[in-house]
């Protein structure tokens, strides 16, 4: 089976990646400038094309290190919970007002 590998925009994001980025002008996005909300973004959202991607373009270090710190607050449970499973990752940042928000039901 031949996979085809996604053109890629100036900023080296492959331009599939463009829909998760709507708020963005996607050509200036910069993988190493903007490289928080594409992990994010990715991991929330993307495919297992884009997840692989993602995986080889960072690292698997890199990616663990910021689910490890952010991903409590910027990841759905569900998505931060797949995550740390996969990642293997035991201890990770959970600021209290962070834990309190979860905490609340949905308001919508």
């Amino acid at each position: 089976m031949v996979t085809t590998i996604p053109s890629l925009s100036q900023a080296d994001l492959p331009t599939d990646m463009a829909w998760l980025f709507p708020e963005y002008a996607f050509l200036t996005i910069g993988v190493q400038s903007h490289q928080g909300v594409i992990i994010e973004r990715v991991l929330e959202r993307g495919s297992w094309e884009q997840v692989r991607w993602l995986f080889t373009t960072y690292g698997e270090t890199a990616v663990a290190q910021w689910v490890g710190k952010h991903g409590f607050r910027l990841l759905s449970k569900r998505s931060f919970a797949l995550w740390r499973l996969v990642l293997d990752i035991e201890t990770f940042e959970a600021p209290d007002w962070a834990v309190a928000a979860k905490k609340l039901p949905e308001s919508w």
